[in-house]
């Protein structure tokens, strides 16, 4: 009994030598992957981004007449003059700016919705203005007077005007008291307004006809404010010439003339005698 156990703990123990010399004896194939696909470089990310401001102008100022909307203290209907000055507006646009790890700009976006602008304003004129100047008007009718007007007060061929400025037949008194052939003041051409205009006030008269005693159609002349006149009302304006009867001045054909306020002076009274500060 014993013999025969060992004999089949003998044959088992070969056979499973004799499996495991065939399993070893038997050849197994290796596949390793083949790499052919190329890589290509990769650009490094963006290191940073930034916000960039572009600042663009929009157009320049306009001019715009507002009569009505700007009327002042003493102002008159028919003076005009410029209530502001236009201011042109900008734009400033944003971008987004990305660079990568060596400094180099990748990308540069707008950003509408960051867009900032700032709007031109336009330059205002405006009527019921003081005087002043710049200030502008249209005298509506420029007649011409003299020394000897109806209801004027003269004596000895000489009157006086309402600034205190004796004035006569071809002659005006100067601010050194004495007495100048012709029809000027200082070398300025004298006028009549509107109590709106200030006594002493200079201005230049264009667009015009009249002539005579230096005066040339079309060419400005410049004219102190020196009198007033019971018909001289709003825009009217009159023009001294000496004498009534005195054809030398010629008004043409053109009454509407374009008057711009150059100069505010003052009045003086020195010894007795009025002048005007120019």
């Amino acid at each position: 009994m014993k013999k025969h156990m060992m004999f089949i703990i003998t044959m088992i123990t070969m056979a499973l030598l004799s499996g495991c010399a065939i399993s070893a004896d038997t050849t197994t194939d290796l596949v390793y992957p083949s790499f052919d696909t190329q890589i290509n470089k990769i650009e490094p990310k963006p290191y940073r981004t930034e916000i960039e401001e572009e600042l663009v102008d929009l157009e320049e100022p306009w001019v715009e007449t507002q009569n009505g909307l700007h009327d002042v203290p003493g102002g008159a209907s028919f003076i005009s003059a410029k209530v502001s000055d236009g201011v042109r507006g900008h734009a400033i646009k944003k971008f987004a700016v990305s660079y990568n790890i060596d400094d180099t700009r990748l990308t540069r976006v707008e950003l509408p919705e960051e867009k900032e602008v700032v709007p031109t304003t336009p330059t205002i004129y405006a009527n019921g203005q003081a005087a002043k100047p710049g200030a502008t008007f249209t005298s509506s009718r420029m007649t011409r007077y003299g020394y000897d007007c109806v209801g004027c007060n003269y004596a000895n061929e000489r009157g006086n005007t309402s600034a205190g400025i004796q004035i006569g037949n071809n002659e005006v008194r100067q601010k050194d008291g004495s007495w100048k052939k012709g029809i000027t003041y200082e070398g300025y051409y004298i006028i009549a307004t509107d109590a709106a205009i200030p006594l002493c006030t200079i201005v230049e008269v264009s667009n015009h006809t009249i002539s005579g005693y230096g005066i040339e159609p079309n060419k400005p002349f410049k004219a102190i404010v020196l009198d007033r006149g019971g018909a001289i009302k709003g825009s009217k304006t009159d023009l001294f010439i000496g004498s009534e009867s005195d054809p030398t001045v010629y008004m043409g054909r053109k009454y509407p003339v374009d008057i711009e306020i150059i100069q505010l002076n003052s009045r003086t009274k020195t010894n007795g005698m009025f002048n005007c500060g120019v």
